[in-house]
């Protein structure tokens, strides 16, 4: 029973920290957003930043100041992992704190472990007990049947989210590959007319039929992920993502 409660943790915590992203990302952008790496209502870094703060301060430390220190250097440490492990499997840079001060690598920011710390400080003190506390009574069979089900859901989830992101990569390869060869005929030109050029690649030759159906495949799940990371690079195929994104820019525009 005790790993069907942390499983069901993971899952509360996970929600929860997609409600406290998807809203300030929606405040700021002035449009509601589905902050999430799935497509589902969870961010499973606050699922497992929460779990691991459990695991080594929930009754271990009572100190505010201590407990603020090694919930923000805990979930730090999750964040930058977890920002290491989507870039390596996912050729990609899914958010960058490199326009802030005090960040390291742009994978983690002071700002952002000042805030974890103080979220670690109220999960320990006021969010786990009522939470944990709620899950621990429900019946055994009833959190036995949920853990099931969500499982299930969130596998499907992250198949479809997993494969979804590794199409794209296979087509922001082919896209790339074609603007490198739009490109490879100007190198010799300054790299101020590459932006003019980009603006042409429409016209070009290497913009055939098959790249042009690239551009609007899984139109739903790119437009999901851009506005969920607006930020986004791709490390291996940019230029690609750039020309895809201002693709879906202008379309978001034409409706």
């Amino acid at each position: 029973m005790l790993i069907v409660e942390w499983f069901l943790w993971l899952v509360a915590y996970s929600f929860i920290g997609w409600v406290y992203e998807s809203t300030l990302c929606s405040i700021t952008g002035k449009r509601l957003v589905n902050r999430g790496f799935l497509n589902g209502p969870l961010c499973p870094v606050y699922g497992f930043g929460a779990l691991v703060t459990l695991l080594f301060l929930d009754q271990r430390v009572d100190n505010i100041v201590l407990l603020f220190i090694a919930g923000m250097f805990l979930t730090c440490t999750v964040e930058y992992i977890t920002a290491v492990l989507l870039e390596k499997l996912f050729h990609a840079k899914w958010w960058d704190y490199s326009y802030m001060r005090f960040n390291i690598q742009g994978r983690v920011s002071l700002l952002g472990a000042i805030v974890f710390g103080l979220l670690a400080v109220l999960l320990i003190k006021v969010v786990h007990p009522f939470v944990g506390g709620l899950i621990s009574r429900l019946p055994s069979a009833v959190q036995i049947g949920m853990s099931m089900i969500l499982f299930v859901i969130i596998m499907i989830d992250l198949y479809i989210t997993v494969r979804h992101i590794l199409e794209l990569n296979g087509r922001l390869r082919e896209i790339q590959l074609a603007i490198n060869g739009y490109l490879g005929q100007y190198a010799k030109r300054a790299e101020e007319l590459k932006k003019s050029l980009m603006d042409n690649f429409e016209e070009s030759k290497f913009y055939s039929e098959h790249v042009k159906t690239l551009f609007h495949q899984n139109r739903f799940q790119n437009r999901r992920i851009l506005r969920a990371f607006p930020k986004l690079r791709s490390i291996k195929y940019d230029d690609a993502w750039q020309k895809l994104k201002d693709t879906l820019l202008r379309a978001n525009d034409k409706d």
